[in-house]
């Protein structure tokens, strides 16, 4: 006997969870389903270390996501039956988990549930919004063509990541092999330099004092500056996981020169192509602004979003709350405006995610240009304080006689 854990909806429509014992999954599921209750979810009980693991080696990368939807979407469209659909990629699939997975969906599905409520059962390889985008192709007769335009979606999006972590690497190692060539001439070169000048009656340079200092510390206490830092950095974590401290750092992250404005567009990029999705899949406004709400990392937009959920329940058009909105910059309720008054409001949304893109894009690169010549520069004023505290001592040595 295994144990799972599941969430359930009863009759009344309460949420419940709770856990069960049962030989298998479909086993546990028809004893939940006599209980009357509506199994949302029903995984396999395992301890933090296998969730760990799972977490971060047994898992369904996004990329891996992408290609499903896009080999599914085609075999869909193509005429084939879904539990045949699954079973072939199942089959071919090298993801072991994600094989797991679609032989399961493929297994619930033939056992009575539908498409959307197979997928639920998989919250960790299927996201919310994935799963209501298949529930909102299912109910309008529309799952190919919903399939189809999530896979598009999926991919711009995937290519986005891609450009923009492209355009950040060449920084990155830059600045991760300037602190590495640092901590190295602290800790080993500079003690092997200073020696002499320790044991010597010659009164030091202040900059070569300062070097000294800093190399000696740097040695003696290694340890106090490594457990400040791993302090440092689980305390800000967990602060950053709490609603005051996590709306703090987004907030601060917003306000940064350049980095704020970078973070802005791509939030908006991801914000507009995620809404003009659920729009074009035919999910009410409503629904479709509390599912983009729940999808956007930052709390500040995740708070505007509610603001403007809030208007748009009493009656207000959602175009007036994004402009009134002031983390929404002018254009996009302008835009959305234009949309709902021509009825294109996918349409639209779809072009301000190209413009953010574009713009994300563009910022990115400029930014990778900026920062070569103030790495150089920094590098520059290290190397020369590094040059005058070691020939400074020499010089005064060699003219003292």
């Amino acid at each position: 006997m295994a144990n799972f854990q599941y969430r359930a909806k009863d009759q009344s429509g309460q949420d419940i969870k709770g856990q069960i014992e049962s030989a298998d999954l479909r086993s546990a599921t028809l004893v939940l389903r006599k209980k009357g209750l509506v199994v949302i979810s029903l995984s396999l009980r395992s301890d933090g270390g296998k969730k760990l693991f799972d977490k971060y080696f047994n898992r369904v990368s996004f990329n891996e996501l992408v290609i499903f939807t896009r080999q599914f979407a085609t075999m869909i469209g193509a005429g084939l039956a879904i539990t045949q659909t699954l079973d072939i990629l199942a089959e071919q699939n090298s993801n072991k988990k994600l094989k797991l997975v679609l032989t399961d969906v493929a297994n619930d599905i033939k056992g009575g549930l539908s498409l959307y409520q197979a997928l639920l059962r998989h919250p960790d390889v299927f996201p919310s919004l994935y799963n209501n985008l298949v529930r909102s192709g299912e109910t309008s007769g529309k799952l190919d063509v919903v399939l189809l335009r999530m896979a598009d979606s999926l991919e711009k999006e995937r290519e986005f990541k891609a450009r923009v972590k492209g355009a950040l690497i060449y920084p990155a190692v830059v600045v991760s092999m300037m602190v590495l060539v640092m901590i190295i001439m602290i800790t080993f070169v500079i003690p092997k330099l200073t020696v002499l000048y320790k044991e010597s009656t010659l009164d030091l340079p202040l900059p070569t004092k300062i070097l000294i200092g800093v190399s000696d510390f740097f040695v003696g206490f290694w340890w106090l500056l490594l457990a400040i830092l791993v302090i440092a950095v689980v305390a800000l974590r967990r602060w950053s996981k709490t609603e005051h401290g996590g709306l703090a750092l987004d907030n601060l992250t917003l306000r940064l020169p350049i980095i704020g404005k970078i973070s802005t567009y791509v939030t908006l990029a991801n914000f507009s192509r995620t809404f003009g999705l659920l729009v074009s899949a035919g999910i009410p406004l409503l629904e479709g602004i509390n599912i983009v709400e729940d999808v956007t990392p930052n709390l500040v937009f995740r708070n505007a979003l509610k603001s403007a959920y809030r208007g748009v329940e009493r009656g207000l058009a959602f175009s007036a709350q994004l402009i009134l909105l002031p983390v929404f910059p002018k254009i996009v309720g302008q835009m959305a405006k234009v949309g709902e008054e021509t009825g294109k409001v996918d349409e639209v949304f779809f072009k301000l995610a190209d413009y953010f893109e574009s713009e994300s894009d563009h910022m990115v690169k400029n930014l990778t240009v900026a920062i070569e010549p103030l790495i150089l520069v920094i590098l520059g004023i290290g190397v020369a304080f590094l040059v005058i505290s070691i020939i400074l001592p020499i010089y005064k040595l060699t003219t003292s006689f």
